[in-house]
């Protein structure tokens, strides 16, 4: 046994090693009551406001907020946002565990450079694999937040985040009993231009999509 716990403190395995015991330390904490689940959370909208007098070509700001709306995509595909953070980084931390301790021990590693290259594969492959397993965890959140938070986002008021470009949706974000909540947009007619910090009524769900939906300018 002792062995088999100074092959996890190696220095191949250490990081990975690290990354569960913070995970098992935070949930014990939790358990004890010390904190609640909610104490570490990270809101994964990127958000690129800066406060510079600089003149910067339009194509540059649109490219800029449309690789932002896609990496949030690439996060919300992941289900990074739609389970609290630290249950979320617990199952990736402890299959990236699992696959890197084994792969060292069958492989051999005692570089630490070589195991931390194996630990960010080992994560890229244990988001993937995380992906269908925390499905259930999403429908009970989801659940958890028609119950207790918006029923429905049709008929609110929101302040445009990121304009749409073209067909690729824009985000929106609404302001619902102190929580800010995102969601994709697209203006309800091509002729509607969109613009930053706009202020628009969410009036239905598109019908090419059920989680895009459509908005027009609001004018008090």
């Amino acid at each position: 046994m002792s062995e088999f716990f100074h092959f996890l403190f190696i220095a191949p395995n250490i990081i990975a090693t690290f990354l569960l015991s913070f995970c098992v330390v935070y949930w014990l904490i939790v358990i004890v009551g010390v904190i609640d689940l909610d104490f570490i959370d990270i809101d994964i909208d990127i958000d690129i406001d800066a406060d510079v007098d600089v003149d910067v070509d339009a194509d540059v700001s649109g490219g800029s907020e449309t690789g932002v709306a896609w990496m949030n995509k690439v996060l919300h595909f992941f289900n990074l946002g739609r389970i609290p953070f630290m249950l979320w980084l617990s199952i990736i931390s402890l299959l990236a565990w699992i696959m890197v301790v084994i792969a060292n021990y069958y492989l051999g590693i005692h570089s630490l450079l070589l195991g931390a290259l194996l630990f960010v594969g080992a994560l890229i492959a244990a988001m993937v694999i995380a992906k269908p397993l925390t499905f259930p965890l999403v429908k009970v959140f989801d659940k958890m937040e028609d119950s207790e938070g918006l029923k429905s986002v049709v008929g609110k008021m929101a302040e445009v985040v990121y304009p749409n470009k073209g067909d690729i949706p824009g985000e929106v974000e609404i302001n619902h009993n102190g929580s800010h909540i995102r969601i994709f947009v697209l203006p309800s007619s091509k002729e509607i231009k969109l613009t930053r910090n706009q202020r628009v009524l969410v009036i239905g769900p598109s019908r090419e999509d059920d989680k895009v939906y459509l908005v027009e300018p609001y004018n008090n």
